[in-house]
């Protein structure tokens, strides 16, 4: 079936005959760097060590998001050391691992210490056991705990792994390192659009510092207004919408409509030019104000045009929400634009069954769909709850599939600290009409969860990403200063309090 990020949205192949071309994907360079100690310790060894982890790093680092720069043979002298740094330096790498081959010198470490702190280059130290039996070898082990304690006196943060170049899990124990190192060069000095200018009214929680947001992540911010989307709409023919809304609307997957055609064709003009408009100014993702002023101005609803941009791979946070945007880039990059995030709210608690779930409007990737279950195109529910009769479209409403998932949201208003937990989707019925997804929290309980949003006062967006991948995001957090707030447990369901 392969990924969700690899599935097509029900019209996202008529679209990208339509829009600009998605530009290529960010590829990180990753350093690996053996050191050792010829002159105590098994040379012929520590050569053979080190060649083995060049090939399974290769093997464990997916070719199309990284390329490995190694040096040649492990390095013995503080001298090496720096010039293969400095030139690593010069190759602009995103990250370094150093493969601890054997015991070293001191002032290696010395010097390494120094260059790290210089440089703010992320640097994973890795090593593992030995032979036993006879002479000690390599004396790795104590090796690593000596290079960390220079780095540690050094100021330089770290990351660490004490596993065998052969173990079969050393992939999984490595990528949340170069996951990490990744996003956070992925995103740094690129541009998230907001279109429609700003947040929504009334929804504080939904607006960031620009300057944190510069300052922790490298993300710049575009304000754009509705008219100058919609003008650069005008290139898009309307034979072009008419063979999108047709091809919408007879999907096998379609099983019902209740919006007019003008107001899908406004959508799905609205959707191309968002999506057009991304695609040349690389935003790295898009929050849409979708209302007030479509309602009013424009007759339509944009959670449906919101869902068709997402389907070509550009992220869109429903009511210009600035931190779930930054949490749907982050987790979308850390994934290796493989998760296809998706923005809800946190609609219901099932303490007894230990069960959450999660709605919004009608805005989600169609790529989320619940197999075999289909999708509706609507007018807005809620909007319905004023008037049926004067309520706007397009949104596309459908159940989620079941799976792994991670809920993550990055908190207002400098997203210093971010809350997350793993879960899974469970087979549900749509407690609501709209995007819909109920989920069962994994090794934590959902009334701890709810605790703890009430306790700390969160904000009311989250954003649903699919596969587990806390232990990346607490990587990628660890490397650009965000506090992971703990899940604190609860005493009686609904009767929490704050205690600050």
């Amino acid at each position: 079936m392969g990924t969700y990020a690899e599935k097509k949205g029900v019209v996202s192949e008529l679209f990208e005959k339509l829009i600009t071309p998605a530009r290529a994907k960010y590829k990180a360079k990753i350093g690996l760097v053996g050191i050792g100690l010829e002159e105590h310790f098994d040379w012929e060894s520590i050569l053979k060590s080190y060649a083995v982890a060049k090939q399974k790093l290769s093997l464990a680092l997916p070719a199309h998001s990284f390329e490995v720069l190694s040096s040649t043979e492990p390095i013995q002298k503080k001298e090496d050391m720096l010039s293969w740094l400095n030139h690593m330096g010069k190759a602009d790498v995103d990250g370094i691992i150093i493969y601890q081959a054997s015991y070293i010198a001191g002032d290696l470490a010395a010097a390494t210490g120094r260059w790290f702190q210089q440089s703010g280059i992320p640097v994973l130290s890795w090593s593992h056991d030995e032979a036993t039996g006879g002479r000690l070898s390599n004396n790795r082990l104590c090796g690593q705990n000596f290079l960390l304690n220079v780095l540690n006196s050094s100021n330089v943060k770290y990351s660490w792994i004490f596993e065998s170049p052969e173990s079969p899990t050393l992939a999984a124990h490595i990528l949340p390192f170069a996951k990490a190192v990744y996003a956070k060069a992925s995103i740094n000095q690129r541009t998230i659009g907001m279109i429609g200018g700003f947040r929504v009214p009334g929804f504080y929680d939904c607006e960031l510092n620009e300057m944190s947001l510069l300052k922790r992540f490298g993300l710049l911010v575009d304000r754009v207004d509705f008219q100058t989307i919609f003008k650069h709409g005008e290139k898009f023919k309307i034979e072009d919408i008419h063979t999108i809304k047709k091809a919408l609307l007879n999907h096998p997957d379609c099983k019902f409509n209740n919006v007019t055609d003008e107001r899908i064709d406004k959508s799905i003009l609205l959707a191309l030019s968002i999506a057009d408009y991304s695609r040349i100014n690389n935003y790295i993702g898009v929050g849409l104000k979708n209302w007030p002023e479509l309602f009013d101005h424009y007759d339509i609803a944009g959670d449906g045009a919101g869902a068709l941009v997402q389907d070509v791979g550009i992220p869109v946070a429903d009511e210009s929400d600035m931190g779930a945007l930054v949490t749907m880039v982050v987790m979308n990059q850390v994934s290796l634009e493989e998760c296809v995030p998706t923005l809800v709210d946190f609609s219901l608690i099932n303490n007894e069954d230990n069960k959450m779930g999660f709605w919004h409007c009608g805005g989600a990737s169609t790529k989320l769909m619940k197999q075999g279950a289909g999708y509706e195109v609507r007018n807005h529910s809620i909007l319905e709850n004023y008037s049926e009769e004067s309520s706007t479209g397009m949104l596309l409403e459908f159940l989620h599939n079941p799976g792994e998932i991670t809920v993550a949201k990055y908190m207002y208003p400098h997203a210093d600290k971010v809350l997350t937990w793993e879960a899974d989707i469970r087979e549900s019925e749509m407690a609501f009409r709209g995007s819909y997804a109920e989920i069962e929290p994994k090794n934590v309980k959902a009334a701890d969860i709810l605790t703890t949003i009430m306790n700390n006062g969160c904000d009311h967006h989250w954003i649903i990403s699919r596969g587990y991948m806390a232990e990346e995001l607490a990587e990628f957090n660890f490397w650009t200063n965000v506090d992971t707030m703990k899940i604190e447990q609860s005493r009686s369901y609904l009767a929490g309090r704050n205690k600050r």
